[in-house]
């Protein structure tokens, strides 16, 4: 670490890392009811409506409310306490969803750990953004947003591993679910990563003598509806096509190849880890080159999520191993470029001070639009419209086909407005 002026210390390229390996576990424990859904279903007899509920608004319930408030405030606190508390509260709450034995338990525990991870991403992007050199602020972004896709492949693999390991009727303390020591075994590494959040930050905090508040955010929102307003909007329909692929994916995989949960949970994550890294890498190069052109998201967007609709149809006739491989790169890689576009998009449309709590409002924003309908109205549409071992997967294809629509004429609509509001922002910070 180095220090600015005013003596607070700064973050540097190891410290992102670091950052990126705490989002990259929380996104581990956020997922494993996406790498469960198998077990969960058959041991709660839950309907793809409940899955899709356990994953998506049992999450976001209390996760939003204190979004806005880390983003509000919560960048002002010295982040060691703030990030390595929170590492340290989820990682009891994934621990209590181990073993929760009613789907109510279930619920509760996904409350817990969206509550406890609401404060995570938006300090620690208040953070990076604070540090990052202007020409690499795409990039410093895309290392952290990247340890949050992978974060689903290593839930995955590690999820995958995990159950194939403990399907031979291991650890009877358990119940003899496997799923259950799986869970238990993924929160482990956290351990480490608590101590490390709290060593490595201590004493890091960007300076609070100029930042504004969440009403100021909100304020610039409503002022700017044409700028600010359709690039929501384009973002949170880019998340929820995300994040009904990252929910569903294994659970696709398991119906329509017939492969076992285990293995479907590797597939998946072995693809994941290759394609959220280059999704999300190429599209923070191509946002840098975009940004200091002074064009704006709407390209690299539409190109990630055109490569997202094509392997969301593909997946929805896909009956073999390899076909679902094909699909599942084209989905993560295309949906994590266009993710990435559009929080390094949301950047240059706010002066510095206002960065942290606009960072949270659209933090919680993409993540009820995302998270808190893209599984369950996955879910829906599998219930209601499909049925049959491929009825998940068109159910998907038809949720992400109408989300990417809508963000594209969104982020279209909206790249004149973008253009001109982050000139003026320039222009102002410049005077």
């Amino acid at each position: 670490m180095t220090s600015r002026p005013d003596q607070y210390p700064v973050l540097d390229v190891s410290g992102v890392a670091l950052l990126a390996a705490g989002h990259f576990m929380a996104f581990v424990d956020r997922a494993v009811p996406s790498v469960y859904a198998p077990a969960l279903k058959a041991q709660f007899h839950l309907t793809d409506t409940q899955l899709g509920a356990l994953q998506g608004p049992a999450f976001v319930a209390l996760y939003v409310a204190a979004t806005l408030l880390a983003g509000h405030r919560g960048h002002r606190l010295p982040a060691a306490p703030l990030l390595a508390g929170a590492a340290a509260l989820w990682t009891a709450a994934t621990a209590a969803l181990a073993f929760a034995q009613t789907y109510e338990g279930l619920l509760a525990a996904r409350l817990v750990l969206g509550f406890a991870q609401a404060a995570f991403a938006p300090a620690a992007l208040a953070l990076i953004v604070a540090a990052a050199p202007p020409e690499r602020l795409s990039r410093w972004v895309s290392m952290f947003t990247s340890g949050s896709s992978m974060g689903r492949s290593g839930a995955l693999l590690a999820g995958g591993l995990a159950l194939g390991a403990f399907s031979g009727g291991l650890l009877s303390a358990f119940g003899h679910a496997p799923w259950r020591a799986a869970i238990v075994l993924l929160t482990l590494p956290n351990l480490l990563l608590v101590a490390l959040l709290a060593w490595r930050l201590r004493g890091l905090r960007p300076s609070p003598s100029d930042d504004q508040g969440l009403g100021n955010a909100i304020a610039r929102l409503a002022a700017r509806p044409a700028g600010l307003g359709l690039h929501f909007l384009a973002s949170g329909c880019v998340i929820l096509a995300v994040q009904a692929a990252a929910a569903w994916a294994p659970s696709i995989v398991n119906r329509a190849c017939g492969l076992p949960a285990a293995a479907s949970a590797l597939l998946a994550g072995a693809v994941v880890l290759v394609a959220a890294p280059s999704g999300h890498l190429a599209a923070g190069w191509l946002m840098d080159r975009r940004l200091r052109a002074g064009g704006g998201p709407v390209l690299v967007l539409a190109g990630g999520l055109a490569l997202a609709v094509l392997g969301a149809v593909l997946l929805a006739g896909a009956s073999t191993p390899a076909v679902a491989a094909a699909a599942l790169f084209l989905i993560t890689a295309g949906g994590g470029g266009a993710a990435l576009a559009a929080l390094a998009g949301l950047q240059p449309l706010s002066p510095s001070p206002l960065r942290p709590p606009m960072n949270g409002l659209y933090l919680a924003f993409v993540t009820v639009a995302g998270l808190g309908f893209g599984p369950l109205l996955t879910g829906v549409v599998s219930d209601r419209l499909f049925a049959g071992p491929h009825g998940l997967a068109m159910a998907l294809a038809l949720v992400t086909t109408l989300a990417a629509a809508l963000a594209a004429l969104a982020a279209a609509l909206g790249a004149r407005p973008w253009r001109r509001l982050a000139r003026e922002t320039l222009e102002t910070a410049s005077a």
